[in-house]
C-alpha cells in the first residue's frame, strides 16, 4: 500500500512504520507538507498520514486539494492530532471529509481505532471483518506451527490477533518465505494462559508477516478465545 506520511517529529513517523510496516505499507515520507501537494497526483497514495500536530496551517489546504481529485473512498486521509486539537476542528476536518482523526500518541485504543479506520477501507493484507486487538496485549498467547514443506517448527510474535485469524511475524522471516497463499496449516499449537490447543490455519497473505484465518475453529476455542480478548480489552479501557 503507498502510504504519504507528512510528518515532522521522527517520533510519531517510528511509531508509524513500527504498527504498519509489518502490514506491507510502504512509506513515502515528507517534511514538507508542500512538497507532498506537488507529489500526490504522480504518486497516486492509498494512504495519507498527515500530523495536524507538525502542520496546523497545512491539513486543511492538503485534504481540500486531496478531495478536489479523489473521493473518501479512494484515497484514505486520516489526521494525527495532539491533546491541543479543539472539536472545532474536528468538525472542519469532518466537514472536509477526513477519514479519520488518530491520536500521536499511539496508545492502545489509539492504536485500534487506526486499524479500524483502514479495515473499513479495506487497507489491511487480510479479510477478516472481527475486531482486531494489538500485539502488545498478548502476554498470554503465542502460536507455533510446523513448516509445511521442510516440517520445522515456526515460532514468532503476534502482531494482532481476532475472532477470525492472526497476524504472526516469525523470529526468521525467510524460512517462511515459500509459504504459498491458500497453504492450509494443520495442527497449529495455539496457547492462550494456560491452556494449549490444536488449530487449523489458512495463509491468507506471505509479505514477511503471515496473515493466517481460523480454519473452522471449534466452538470451546472460540469461547476461550473470545473470554481472553475481552478480558485484555477491558483492562486496556
Amino acid at each position: 500500500m503507498k502510504t504519504i506520511v507528512a510528518v515532522e517529529n521522527p517520533e510519531i513517523q517510528e511509531k508509524i512504520e513500527h504498527h504498519l510496516r509489518p502490514l506491507g505499507f510502504d512509506f513515502i515520507s515528507y517534511q514538507n507538507p508542500v512538497k507532498a501537494i506537488d507529489n500526490i497526483d504522480e504518486i497516486d497514495p492509498d494512504l495519507i498520514l498527515f500530523s495536524a500536530e507538525d502542520f496546523p496551517r497545512h491539513w486543511k489546504p492538503f485534504l481540500s486539494f486531496l478531495r478536489s481529485r479523489k473521493d473518501r473512498e479512494d484515497s484514505v486521509f486520516i489526521l494525527l492530532t495532539g491533546k491541543s486539537f479543539s472539536e472545532e476542528e474536528a468538525s472542519k476536518a469532518t466537514a472536509l471529509a477526513v477519514n479519520g482523526i488518530v491520536h500521536t500518541e499511539f496508545e492502545e485504543h489509539d492504536v485500534i481505532t487506526l486499524q479500524d479506520i483502514l479495515a473499513r477501507y479495506n487497507l489491511l493484507p487480510e479479510i477478516r471483518s472481527d475486531r482486531r486487538y494489538p500485539a502488545f496485549w498478548m502476554k498470554e498467547i503465542d502460536l507455533a506451527f510446523t513448516h509445511p514443506y521442510s516440517f520445522s517448527l515456526i515460532t514468532g510474535d503476534l502482531t494482532d490477533i481476532s475472532l477470525g485469524g492472526i497476524s504472526f511475524l516469525p523470529d526468521m522471516p525467510h524460512v517462511t518465505s515459500d509459504i504459498l497463499e491458500g497453504e492450509e496449516l494443520t495442527g497449529c499449537s495455539l496457547s492462550i494462559e494456560d491452556q494449549v490447543f490444536s488449530i487449523d490455519m489458512k495463509v491468507v497473505r506471505n509479505n514477511r508477516i503471515l496473515a493466517l484465518h481460523f480454519i473452522d475453529l471449534p466452538e470451546d476455542i472460540h469461547a476461550v478465545l473470545m473470554d481472553y480478548l475481552n478480558k485484555m480489552r477491558y483492562r486496556s479501557d
